[in-house]
């Protein structure tokens, strides 16, 4: 006799096994709507949001309209801003709900038109954020005073590691009045005048944070001086 095995028949531990190994918007199309115990066990899932750049608007509201319940599930995000159709996914996504756990957070190709407001107060909170990365972005100056100067000083306990590719001065760095106390992997991207940027501005990152184990630099020069790169 021929038995065959249904994927209704599986134990939960493969499930949470299974759904370890896909990210959000994966999980919703294949497997929101399918019966009343696949929808009880994603509620306890870990989610893992990721936004890649051929995605289209269609798919950031269809996993926007389930984040509405899962939201607080998410603990990592990976975000390209600018897809296909459509900018400033961040801050739709941001607007619309709280990542209250997350734990991950990675902003790439952040658009211009980009509203930080709403995001720099989640940020800001959460408590429990281990990893934040912004790669090469087009920040106005005023977004990335405030995003490096909430980042540097941010109060999680848990935050070790922290990549910020945005070109900034750091000039005002010693002016900081407490550096994350955990953080052993850091990465900057100084840019500024011959005049602002010295060894001496450099020497301030190494006095404030006592922790760091792992410190790249990149540092360049508005000026025809070639740039020097420091890890």
């Amino acid at each position: 006799m021929n038995i065959h095995t249904h994927l209704e028949d599986l134990s939960n531990e493969l499930f949470f096994e299974i759904f370890d190994y896909l990210h959000a918007l994966e999980i919703f199309i294949g497997f929101a709507s399918l019966n009343q115990r696949i929808s009880s066990i994603l509620k306890f899932i870990p989610l893992r949001i990721i936004i890649l750049p051929n995605y289209c608007r269609q798919h950031i509201d269809f996993l926007s309209s389930h984040l509405t319940f899962h939201a607080h599930q998410v603990i990592s995000l990976d975000i390209h801003d600018s897809i296909c159709d459509y900018s400033s996914v961040i801050s739709l996504l941001f607007n619309r709900h709280n990542f209250t756990n997350l734990q991950s957070c990675v902003f790439g190709s952040i658009s211009p038109s980009t509203k930080f407001g709403n995001i720099f107060k989640q940020i800001e909170s959460l408590n429990r954020l281990v990893t934040f990365t912004v790669h090469e972005s087009e920040l106005n100056e005023n977004d990335k005073c405030d995003l490096t100067r909430m980042m540097l000083m941010h109060k999680s306990s848990s935050l070790c590691s922290m990549i910020l590719k945005h070109s900034y001065d750091y000039v005002d760095i010693s002016n900081y009045t407490s550096i994350s106390p955990n953080l052993t992997t850091l990465y900057l991207r100084i840019h500024g005048s011959l005049s602002a940027i010295s060894i001496h501005s450099i020497l301030v990152i190494f006095r404030l944070c006592h922790g760091i184990r792992h410190l790249g630099l990149i540092v360049e020069y508005n000026s025809s001086v070639q740039n020097d790169h420091i890890k």
